[in-house]
């Protein structure tokens, strides 16, 4: 299929879903793909897409229509695909609680992250609220030849909202190596982050982002409810200048416009983490975040790093179709 993402080996990244006998289901009765290339976008054999299909009969999930609770995130999943050129779009019921959707996004992540990581596998991870709330949910087990690489510094004095400790954690559920920054977010001036990357140590983290498979991130508004101002990695003062340059939103620390372009701020000068110029690049790039709120960021940071994948909630991918 055109829209078919492939990897490094040579292969298709299958297609994921929040419900993936529903969405083989509509891929069949309602796209009326065959089932040769339903298996080619899922990565799976013929007989196995045949099973699924009829166990969904069997179970009353088809009957002369899709007839299940997950029809309409389907429904919503194939539109973003189509809307933003995605490979795969996971969303999952937005929950009654605004206090509740960094969980249920986060539970979204872990299974991603559960069903793409493989041997081998290098991903390359940002922090934040969003990111972190999928910790709680990765299932621990054991990979060969893989890595974790944060995109993020560090802070010199914080608790969980320290991005090094996403890519940390990460890394010691599947028992692998982890790279990181050992700078902070944000220096003091840009000719001190220059040094800071001229280091071989960090040079190495960054070529290694650079040949990641995964690129994992999530994208903040700007207002001082934003992780990246309530936290204080970035003063909030700079908010009305931000937003004079055009910054719609932050991703890895950096401030982009509406086009997901860098705007021209000095604080983006004084960052340091991966470029996105850099993680654009990555085979297949993941966004992660949901809330109304955060609607016009995340249409900014879909242009921003051409990203593959998206997670996110029910109500707020409505509204990116919009």
């Amino acid at each position: 299929m055109a829209n078919d993402k492939v990897d490094k080996a040579g292969g298709h990244v299958p297609l994921v879903s929040s419900d993936i006998n529903v969405k083989t289901a509509w891929l069949y009765y309602v796209e009326g793909l065959t089932q040769e290339q339903i298996a080619e976008k899922l990565g799976v054999n013929r007989v196995k897409v045949m099973r699924t299909l009829a166990a969904c009969q069997a179970e009353g999930i088809v009957v002369t229509t899709i007839n299940a609770q997950t029809t309409k995130q389907i429904a919503l999943e194939r539109e973003l695909e189509r809307r933003w050129g995605l490979d795969t779009a996971i969303v999952v019921p937005t929950p009654s609680g605004d206090e509740h959707l960094e969980k249920a996004i986060g539970h979204a992540i872990a299974t991603y992250l559960g069903e793409t990581m493989r041997d081998g596998t290098t991903l390359a991870i940002g922090g934040g609220a969003t990111l972190h709330a999928s910790l709680a949910f990765l299932v621990r087990r054991q990979l060969r030849g893989s890595a974790v690489v944060a995109l993020v510094g560090s802070l010199p004095h914080s608790q969980w909202i320290n991005p090094s400790i996403v890519a940390a954690k990460v890394a010691d559920v599947y028992g692998i190596d982890s790279y990181q920054l050992p700078a902070p977010v944000v220096v003091h001036a840009p000719a001190l982050r220059d040094l800071l990357w001229a280091q071989p140590e960090l040079k190495d983290v960054r070529e290694r982002a650079s040949r990641a498979d995964i690129a994992l991130l999530t994208v903040g508004e700007i207002s001082p409810g934003a992780t990246v101002f309530r936290y204080g990695i970035v003063p909030p003062s700079l908010i009305p200048s931000l937003a004079a340059k055009g910054a719609v939103a932050n991703m890895l620390s950096y401030f982009v416009d509406a086009e997901g372009r860098l705007v021209e701020h000095e604080v983006n000068e004084r960052i340091m983490a991966i470029g996105l110029d850099i993680v654009a690049t990555v085979p297949n790039v993941v966004l992660a975040a949901g809330g109304m709120h955060k609607v016009t960021a995340m249409r900014a940071a879909l242009k921003a790093v051409n990203a593959k994948v998206l997670i996110t909630d029910s109500r707020t991918a409505a509204a990116l179709c919009d």
